[in-house]
């Protein structure tokens, strides 16, 4: 399995003590080295990781599976998501999987809509705040995220581009990929526009042709 990205391994290092011979991917060094931290005495066999930019070829292909979860798209340019979606397709063997979890611009509307700003106390006692903004022309939330407590203090900001799932099928469709479902985040429960958030974070499951 191609866990890409992986960040610090949350996702990698599970699958990899369930039996899965698990490659995990990433830019950060900082992330992949408390993932490689965290690997224990898995065998390199089993599970490892490699710093790598998503937009480029990986080195290494045949995978039965291969998936992009909380929203690891949308931070560049739509070339940008189209290029990892490619990547992500090359890297699994004719017939693997290709999972593409995310947010999407229905769900976020939504939230726009009740005017909250998001909010949240750490164990810690660290409280951070959100004051995101909403650009309907180009899909993208531009947000930034404030804390306070004990270790410090400071602010750090970011912008997303959102997508309709329309809009994430024909890309993943772009980039060489059958559709086959759509899934309410990581579940089995498909994915229904409907209640408050328009059905939650939308997983997207295709198959390389």
């Amino acid at each position: 399995m191609l866990d890409a990205p992986c960040g610090y391994g949350r996702l990698s290092l599970p699958l990899a003590r369930r039996g899965a011979i698990v490659v995990g991917v990433d830019q950060s060094a900082e992330l992949l080295a408390q993932a490689e931290k965290d690997c224990g005495d898995l065998p390199a066999n089993r599970l490892k990781y490699l710093r790598h930019d998503l937009r480029a070829p990986l080195p290494e292909g045949g995978f039965d599976a291969a998936f992009n979860v909380f929203s690891s798209v949308g931070y560049g340019a739509e070339s940008d998501d189209l290029a990892i979606f490619k990547t992500l397709r090359d890297a699994v063997r004719p017939g693997g999987r290709v999972l593409v979890d995310t947010a999407h611009r229905d769900l976020v509307a939504a939230r726009f809509s009740r005017g909250a700003k998001p909010a949240q106390r750490l164990a810690g006692g660290t409280l951070i705040v959100e004051e995101p903004t909403f650009d309907p022309i180009s899909g993208r939330v531009n947000t930034t995220w404030y804390w306070s407590g004990r270790a410090g203090q400071g602010h750090k900001s970011a912008s997303l581009r959102l997508y309709t799932a329309t809009e994430l099928v024909r890309l993943l469709q772009s980039a060489g990929l059958r559709f086959l479902s759509a899934h309410r985040g990581c579940s089995l429960e498909p994915f229904r526009a409907e209640g408050p958030d328009l059905g939650g974070p939308i997983a997207l499951l295709t198959e390389r042709a």
